[in-house]
């Protein structure tokens, strides 16, 4: 390409059009068209940095850009300008690498690979291979919970059962007879059933998959033939087919594909969501104040707790309440010592009641290490970007890994050993990183300190057991009726439930998902949340009961009367779980399967490998879930109809893709109404608020001060676009 060409190139890529809501007027997928088209599609939707600071929905983010701009670091913003223009090949999943003939490129041209692979194999390959790469990763924090239950139910961990009563329910689920044995005994063989089907090697019964998954769903899967044998053979299986010369079916690559996404949603999530609550006890309501206002820039030790696996982080909060660690903290010379939550791991304490604030979501979290005010990060697994390495080398802040699969360059190594043969000494591990973080204390700038002063204040703890409450269910039965009502009378129009992460390629950061939410609790639609997308959906005040005049009349009247918001945290990316048992509880209470109810799954923004099993997951399971980022797979028309329709016709539902994330709101309102319409329910038309009404500026809600009143002074505007 000559430099006339590749400036003509950067011009197109970096164009924006004066409406931010310029994927309106890109040009539309369509089967058939050319190459070149598709690439310019995706090309297309990207954003500069300064866009992306301009109109993000966190203002908290956009002034910790202009900060670090200030200082001359470096984050992602800056990173993904670097790699424009994006490979075309890349962003479409028209590019094989898996063998060294490659890589190999395909297009209008070039139709085929060294080896002869067509488009749609190489696309294939390519998603196979990034489904199992994401089953990994939530398998490797299955594990890690697993053996932790285990060894707690053997009595080799010092750490106390607070979820008992659900070790009792789920056991009886899987069949394990709890007559004459105590909790802990009834840990272990459910720690046994879900290790079992995690690692076996042997094909025999899914335990795991045909205990806790609709009767309707199981026997849809056995028809189909895509029951899978484990977690572990699912994934050495999506490598082997893709191997050099193996396996060259497209339709066999797509089997594969959802024996992968079935194993990594029953047991490398949902029983991972469930083992946790039985360590660490179910959701508990909760308000708490989140964002990056929320970190205290007086005299106290901030430590940050990031990624995904808590095992350490769980013990670390333990000790924070004793008086041993209080005196090392006096000692230190500081009044108080706060934790703080980022990304999941975060997600996990804020739905526990453990007054943990969650400041960042994993493309955020350099940000909030760039504000100069953290101790130290301690680190488990996924999701932490190398970037932060860099950020904290230029503060004081020290980086603590605590897995052996997550370490960081330069990183302070205080971690469960690979062979987890120092997990009973869990909380020595938990103290060494506090006596690191509390002597850190010392060494803080407060000249290099920049906290925004944007927080916004959060209720949550909406797990199953507390929806049920709400809304009148059984947990004996596993119904909830109160709200199978109240959307069979029209109450309310539906429930969606968003998860995922943040992307800021094809997207401003968190503005998808909030627009999506806002146009849809707008029009009468309960909504859940989980994981990253979540938080941006917290950051912008829409799960606070404050929010329930953004609503519509009729979901006003139920959430006022229920004291409730319209958006429901039910936690971490892996508690898609509470999302899921919430959404089948209330269709079998309304006698109706999950394909018939007017249910929907967002993964507004996905990026990490782990958002293809999240979106697949619900997909299985019956539910339509919509994206509005490409997912690199835009070469092949073959897989996009596929998981666009084929798949629907297989299971009930299927993927919707639309960059613009008004028409994706729309989209979702209208198959909600045709799926009430369908069962003769009451049908009422949807009113789309206008982008002025939808990101005009509007305070968010106060945040919450120490003594639990009110902050006037520090009313937040992480709900406002500028």
């Amino acid at each position: 390409m000559s430099d006339k060409d590749e400036s003509a190139a950067d011009s197109h890529r970096y164009q924006v059009e004066d409406e931010l809501t310029n994927s309106r007027n890109a040009p539309e997928y369509t089967p058939g068209m050319p190459f070149k088209d598709r690439v310019k599609l995706v090309h297309k939707l990207n954003y500069t940095k300064a866009e992306q600071q301009q109109h993000t929905a966190n203002r908290g983010v956009a002034e910790m850009i202009g900060v670090m701009d200030e200082k001359g670091i470096q984050n992602t913003f800056d990173r993904f300008m670097e790699q424009h223009p994006q490979c075309g090949y890349g962003l479409t999943g028209a590019c094989c690498a898996f063998c060294s003939y490659g890589p190999c490129r395909v297009d209008d041209k070039t139709k085929g690979s060294v080896c002869g692979k067509n488009v749609d194999l190489i696309v294939a390959g390519n998603v196979v291979r990034r489904m199992a790469a994401g089953l990994s990763a939530h398998g490797a924090h299955a594990r890690e919970i697993f053996i932790m239950l285990k060894q707690i139910g053997l009595g080799k961990v010092p750490i106390p059962i607070k979820g008992g009563a659900k070790a009792i329910v789920i056991g009886k689920l899987l069949g394990i007879k709890a007559r004459g044995k105590t909790v802990k005994e009834i840990c272990v063989e459910i720690a046994d059933r879900f290790i079992d089907d995690l690692q076996r090697a042997e094909p025999k019964k899914h335990d795991t998959l045909l205990a806790l998954a609709p009767y309707e769903r199981t026997k849809k899967w056995e028809e189909l033939g895509i029951i899978p044998i484990s977690a572990y053979h699912e994934c050495f299986e999506s490598n082997n087919i893709t191997s050099h010369g193996t396996d060259s079916d497209f339709d066999s690559h797509m089997e594969a594909f959802i024996r992968t996404v079935l194993v990594y949603a029953w047991s490398t999530v949902i029983s991972t969501s469930l083992a946790t609550d039985i360590i660490y006890g179910i959701p508990k309501r909760a308000t708490v104040n989140m964002n990056l206002g929320s970190i205290r820039t007086d005299n106290c030790i901030n430590i940050a707790l990031n990624g995904h696996s808590p095992l350490v982080a769980f013990a670390v909060c333990d000790l924070v309440k004793t008086d041993r660690i209080k005196e090392k903290v006096k000692a230190a010379g500081a009044d108080d010592l706060m934790l703080y939550g980022m990304c999941c791991t975060g997600g996990e304490f804020a739905q526990r009641d453990l007054n943990i604030p969650m400041v960042a979501m994993a493309s955020s979290a350099e940000l909030a290490v760039a504000t100069g005010a953290f101790e130290a990060v301690i680190i488990d697994q996924q999701d932490v970007l190398p970037g932060i390495s860099g950020v904290a080398k230029r503060f004081h802040t020290k980086l603590i890994t605590t897995s052996s699969s997550s370490r960081k360059e330069g990183a302070i190594r205080v971690e469960v050993d690979y062979y987890f043969s120092n997990l009973p000494n869990v909380y020595d591990i938990a103290e060494k990183i506090l006596d690191i973080s509390i002597d850190n204390y010392k060494n803080r700038d407060v000249k290099k300190m920049h906290v925004p002063n944007i927080k916004a204040k959060m209720e949550v703890g909406f797990g199953v057991e507390e929806v049920m409450k709400i809304f009148n269910g059984s947990i004996r039965y596993n119904l909830i009726y109160g709200l199978a009502e109240l959307i069979r009378e029209g109450k309310i129009r539906g429930l969606v439930n968003f998860g995922s992460c943040g992307n800021i390629r094809g997207a401003i950061f968190e503005r998808n998902q909030i627009i999506i939410a806002k146009q849809l609790i707008k029009n009468d639609v309960l909504v859940t949340c989980h994981g990253c997308s979540g938080m941006g959906l917290l950051f912008a005040g829409l799960a606070h009961p404050d929010a329930s005049k953004l609503a519509g009349d009729r979901l006003r009247e139920v959430v006022e009367a229920k004291k409730i918001p319209p958006v429901l945290h039910v936690g971490a990316c892996t508690d898609s779980t509470r999302a899921g048992q919430i959404m089948a509880f209330t269709a079998m209470a309304a006698g109706i399967a999950n394909q018939g109810m007017p249910f929907a799954m967002v993964a507004a923004d996905p990026a990490a490998e782990k958002t293809v099993g999240a979106r697949f997951a619900f997909v299985t399971q019956g539910i339509e879930t919509y994206s509005c980022v490409q997912d690199n797979s835009l070469a092949s028309d073959r897989y996009t109809d596929f998981v666009s329709n084929k798949i629907r016709d297989m299971l009930g539902a299927a993927l919707n893709w639309n960059p613009d994330p008004y028409k994706t709101a729309e989209d979702i309102l209208i198959m909600l109404n045709n799926k009430r319409e369908a069962l003769g329910w009451p049908v009422w038309d949807y009113v789309m608020g206008d982008q002025k009404e939808i990101e005009q500026d509007i305070q968010d809600t106060v945040g919450i001060s120490e003594t639990g009143k009110a902050d006037e002074q520090t009313a937040a505007t992480g709900a406002c676009f500028a």
